[in-house]
């Protein structure tokens, strides 16, 4: 039998399909849902059965999935933590990051996060939780929160390379509530206000009841790479509210650019 070629990507490089495919199922694990079946893997991968449990079986030989036959559940392996834990720069993120986004916690009384650009989403690569009046869990690190949701994700795509904001929206997006934007054109005209601006907001889009407010982060060269962001109770985002938790944001992301960019971490 022929061995399938791989495809070439855009940069030129060789993409390999079942790699890919192992990565789609690895990704498919969630806080939310850490624990799944063969026939949910399918179904968030689009793999047939036969597929994914031939790619599930290599990965519980490498130790980066584990098996539980009475329950007929996979999840993740501890061995994939050894991987993040090799993420260059990793230590130092969050020793810049960890005392600044404390202090915002703090001052705002709200969830603060550090966020930067994934493939399908907003990467979460910090937070911190001190004592707000809103206790949920809410984008961990490592977590993907899609662009149409929330204000960073949003703050992100507007800022992003034309091509790449277009090519986002050519896909279907998804819904959090009844209350995210899931119809591109109405998004496209929030984003094209959003462009060139440092601050974002949102308003019960992800969870009712909970308001996100957003600051870029920009490197050197006035590029925005990350954002820093708060979510709490609607009352918190006031119009008084939202200017004193934006005068906190916007100390917080000079403080982090300059502190980031000296690490080399932005």
């Amino acid at each position: 039998m022929k061995t399938a070629e791989p495809t070439i990507t855009v940069s030129g490089m060789p993409k390999v399909r079942a790699i890919e495919r192992a990565v789609a199922i690895l990704r498919a694990f969630h806080p939310r849902h850490p624990k799944m079946t063969l026939t949910e893997i399918a179904q968030a991968t689009g793999l047939d059965k036969a597929t994914a449990t031939r790619i599930l079986g290599t990965l519980i030989a490498c130790d980066m999935v584990a098996h539980d036959t009475i329950s007929r559940k996979y999840w993740l392996g501890f061995d994939v933590l050894s991987l993040a834990a090799s993420v260059p720069g990793q230590h130092d993120l969050h020793q810049i990051a960890d005392p600044i986004l404390r202090d915002v916690s703090i001052r705002t009384e709200c969830l603060t996060f550090l966020a930067t650009v994934g493939k399908s989403g907003a990467v979460c690569v910090a937070r911190a939780v001190i004592d707000p009046p809103v206790q949920v869990q809410l984008w961990n690190i490592g977590e993907v929160r899609p662009y149409n949701q929330g204000a960073g994700p949003k703050l992100l795509l507007a800022n992003m390379k034309r091509e790449l904001q277009e090519a986002y929206l050519a896909n279907e997006l998804p819904s959090a509530n009844s209350m995210t934007i899931t119809d591109s054109r109405e998004l496209l005209d929030i984003l094209e206000k959003l462009r060139g601006q440092d601050m974002a907001f949102s308003r019960d889009d992800i969870i009712e009841g909970l308001s996100a407010q957003a600051h870029t982060i920009r490197n050197q060269d006035g590029d925005v790479t990350a954002v820093i962001s708060v979510v709490g109770l609607n009352p918190l985002f006031s119009d008084e509210g939202r200017q004193t938790i934006g005068q906190v944001l916007a100390e917080a992301a000079v403080l982090l650019s300059r502190r980031l960019s000296v690490s080399g971490l932005l």
